[in-house]
């Protein structure tokens, strides 16, 4: 909890200037809230009330976009049931106007799906999608989301490798598995995949499986992994459990380092 107590002293230092011109109005905690998971709880559930949703002007949706990405991070530290009741009461001032909807659901997408954004969590994600008006779009991109999501056990299925052999994933033997999907024809794939291929924690660590998944010829992994951006790879156990999903190489190199030192 430490980066939210440093975000929560932000808030505290920022909340008395709130009314100035430009500046995004941040709830002021109650002084008698002193444990800190609730006062995470208070500013997450008030922290759109002195916000002005019917402003439609360029000046305001600036200031919503910033006040969102800082209620976007919040939720990170949150638990699901805080979680859950701050998208409601968000999105119960959004939803009135579909215009306003979307402009808040594009910034959820652009910071919280997006492979590239820092901010991104799926988890995060899920909620203000569940709090929003229910769409089949939603409710799909909800459900793909959801899959494989740390700490779950992986979805099975079966692929042909780089090599042309046919395995099934749980088949797989290794104190580690690492899963890296990739469509040779992707521009950013072939930026990348020489980069991963070559990483020396991934050809030396003991105890770690690498496999190649070629998504043209295995069209099928993508309907139980959900793959936004390609080359994406996924860390998982001996058992099949998730440790990293959809994780840069970075992540898996410092992950592997604490695993497998």
């Amino acid at each position: 909890m430490r980066r939210w107590t440093i975000l929560l002293l932000f808030f505290v230092c920022s909340v008395k200037g709130w009314t100035q011109e430009n500046a995004f109005p941040y709830p002021e905690i109650p002084v008698s809230l002193t444990d800190e998971k609730a006062r995470l709880a208070y500013t997450l559930e008030h922290f759109w009330e002195n916000y002005d949703f019917r402003n439609s002007s360029q000046t305001n949706h600036q200031i919503g976009e910033q006040g969102f990405v800082d209620f976007a991070n919040l939720m990170a530290y949150a638990d699901s049931a805080t979680c859950a009741k701050a998208a409601g009461i968000f999105a119960e001032g959004v939803i009135s106007s579909e215009q306003r909807l979307n402009f808040f659901e594009e910034l959820a997408r652009h910071y919280l799906e997006n492979p590239q954004s820092p901010l991104r969590n799926d988890m995060v994600y899920c909620h203000l999608l569940r709090a929003f008006p229910a769409s089949p779009q939603r409710q799909f991109l909800i459900h793909q989301l959801s899959l494989n999501q740390p700490g779950m056990m992986s979805a099975d299925c079966s692929f042909v490798d780089a090599e042309g052999n046919r395995q099934r994933l749980y088949a797989l033997q290794g104190q580690y598995v690492l899963l890296v999907f990739f469509d040779p024809q992707c521009e950013h794939c072939q930026e990348q995949m020489p980069q991963i291929q070559n990483e020396p924690v991934l050809k030396k660590t003991s105890g770690l499986k690498v496999v190649y998944i070629d998504t043209n010829l295995n069209p099928d992994v993508m309907k139980v992994f959900y793959l936004p951006a390609l080359p994406s790879l996924y860390l998982l156990d001996a058992h099949k459990r998730v440790v990293v999903k959809d994780g840069s190489l970075q992540q898996i190199v410092s992950q592997l380092n604490v695993l497998l030192p």
